[in-house]
């Protein structure tokens, strides 16, 4: 794989995404938004003194998991059409590059993003927990290991996941407000459905572990079937009429 490739592949997104004032700002609030909104709603339950209640901190945590694939729909499921639409795609194309390192490259930039920002939320939610919370419990609440866990494993693969099949939809479709709903409509239902036993099983670290080896494997898999199904001489012929 060709990397100077894929670099300048994802530097160039990243200069969309900044040239998009709408996205851009939107995914600065993002994190801020939802620290506040897991915040108020878990102060509560960390300064009860019941272990049950203890247990549903984790909820608000997973929260946090969410982020790469909510950055994926507002990034990724954009990113060939635009392309398309600024007639940048067919010359790449036509040039040596992969299909393999065109989806590493195009996936790069959201994940990137994805994950810094889901980082950056858990470390604001951590901070201000503990700010709030020291003073009454004598002790520091986070980080846990399954904070850890979520943050640095589950997170990323859980991006990875969103970014493909996200990408996948984005390559099939014309239109950028179509390729969007799609993407909502397929991308984000899965991934709560596939959190479902997560939250249900509350704190448990195996759980979350095992869930995401499970989601790293049907990234990688995704990958592939994406790159399998990506047809560039389709794109070339059908794009350009």
């Amino acid at each position: 794989m060709n990397f100077s490739l894929v670099r300048e592949m994802m530097r160039k997104d990243f200069q969309e995404v900044r040239r998009n004032g709408y996205v851009f700002y939107s995914l600065l609030l993002l994190p801020i938004l939802l620290v506040a909104v897991s915040v108020i709603d878990s102060l509560a339950i960390a300064l009860s003194t019941s272990g049950q209640s203890r247990a549903l901190l984790s909820t608000f945590s997973t929260i946090m998991v969410f982020i790469p694939a909510i950055v994926t729909s507002l990034i990724g499921s954009t990113s060939v059409i635009l392309e398309k639409n600024n007639h940048s795609l067919e010359p790449l194309l036509a040039t040596p590059i992969t299909d393999s390192e065109l989806f590493a490259g195009k996936a790069l930039a959201p994940l990137s993003v994805g994950i810094l920002l889901s980082w950056v939320a858990f470390t604001l939610y951590i901070v201000v927990m503990d700010a709030l919370t020291y003073g009454h419990l004598g002790y520091l609440l986070f980080p846990t290991d399954l904070t850890l866990v979520q943050m640095f494993f589950l997170a990323p693969v859980t991006g990875m996941l969103g970014t493909f099949l996200t990408l996948l939809v984005s390559s099939k479709m014309k239109d950028v407000r179509a390729a969007q709903q799609v993407s909502a409509l397929v991308v984000l239902p899965l991934l709560l459905l596939l959190f479902l036993p997560i939250v249900a099983s509350g704190a448990d670290l195996i759980i979350n572990f095992v869930a995401g080896v499970g989601f790293l494997v049907a990234a990688l898999i995704i990958f592939f079937v994406s790159v399998k199904a990506f047809r560039r001489e389709t794109i070339l012929i059908s794009w350009g009429k």
